[in-house]
């Protein structure tokens, strides 16, 4: 194997570990994302009321 055909082995190999780490960050980007909505949910007294069936929620 010469020189050429060596660094161009090298080069494809670079590219193509760049692009699956690419495509994983993007995933997990994503999946961060996502469960950063689910605890920024707000919890609101009205939603609380019709969960318990509408009785008033007493806190003491």
């Amino acid at each position: 194997m010469n020189l050429l055909a060596f660094l161009a082995l090298l080069i494809l190999i670079i590219t193509i570990i760049t692009l699956v780490f690419g495509i994983i960050a993007y995933f997990l980007y994503k999946t961060r994302e996502k469960n950063k909505k689910n605890k920024n949910k707000k919890l609101i007294y009205e939603d609380v009321l019709n969960e318990v069936g509408g009785n008033y929620v007493f806190f003491e």
